[in-house]
């Protein structure tokens, strides 16, 4: 019986991993310290310091606090409701609007792709006001749906990444389906949409995870607290400094830990469709 022996690290290995350790942990610290903090029972309103990542006096207090007088779960569902909705919407435009410029043949086809991908350049800072003018004009202030439709419709970014994966897939399947009858939209649906799953999965990882985290143009849209997303809600709670989530240390942690766990489970569940489609945009027909 033969026994594999495995090979030593080699120098440039040993410090990639290492360098990949290091990063990590400086990247879990202030998590595992907010965690910690959340489930620490503490009389002080700041963050103990220097941090420990053991509570000392563990308790869900902090926990029971934030869901009796903070209404999160209210902030949680209405960012729910707005992912949902963005996803439905990204679904129903982006991939369509990829497969058109990537298989169809129209007039001007090749400036709208430049002018598309063109506003990629231009921070949504700066076109605030005149989406918030045609949103106000078009009566969708606080609503949902004056949260939604301008996330959706500035996607230049999902636009191409469908593109580019419609792009890798061959001419001859619309053709062949084409002689057997098929239409063009059949094709699309049937044949072409099934095929880049790992788009589009990683286009509803990115886009969940934009909209969870967004927090300037919520704010500017809706102003009724009963439509508040969560970065709202936990930026009014705690610039407020009326009430004490707002003050104390512990409740802040607990409600801002409250507001990621959606968020985590999402991403641990869809991480590896992002990998595989790393993976497959680079394969080439």
């Amino acid at each position: 019986m033969t026994v594999k022996h495995r090979r030593p690290l080699e120098i440039h290995q040993f410090v990639y991993y290492a360098f990949l350790v290091i990063t990590a942990v400086i990247m879990l610290v202030p998590v595992v310290w907010m965690a910690s903090a959340s489930f620490d029972r503490v009389n002080s309103y700041a963050l103990p310091f220097p941090p420990h990542f053991i509570p000392h006096n563990p308790s869900l207090f902090n926990y029971e606090m934030v869901i009796v007088n903070m209404k999160i779960f209210m902030y949680i569902k209405n960012t729910v409701l707005v992912a949902l909705y963005s996803q439905a919407l990204l679904m129903l435009i982006i991939p369509m609007a990829g497969f058109a410029f990537s298989k169809g043949s129209f007039p001007l086809k090749s400036l709208l792709l430049l002018c598309i991908m063109s506003s990629m350049m231009v921070p949504f800072e700066t076109k605030i006001t005149p989406i918030y003018m045609l949103c106000r004009s078009l009566g969708l202030t606080n609503t949902l749906t004056g949260v939604v439709i301008p996330g959706v419709l500035t996607s230049s970014l999902y636009i191409f990444l469908c593109k580019k994966f419609f792009d890798d897939l061959p001419n001859e399947l619309m053709e062949s389906a084409g002689m057997d009858g098929a239409s063009r939209l059949r094709v699309y649906l049937q044949i072409y949409l099934p095929l880049i799953g790992p788009a589009i999965a990683t286009m509803s990882v990115l886009n969940v995870m934009g909209v969870w985290n967004d927090l300037l143009w919520p704010m500017i849209v809706i102003n009724k607290q009963e439509l508040f997303t969560i970065q709202v809600g936990l930026a009014m709670t705690t610039s407020s400094g009326s009430d004490a989530i707002s003050k104390h240390a512990g409740m802040s942690t607990a409600a801002a830990m409250l507001s990621i766990i959606p968020l985590a489970l999402v991403f641990i569940f869809l991480q590896r469709y992002i990998v595989q489609s790393v993976a497959v945009s680079g394969i080439k027909q």
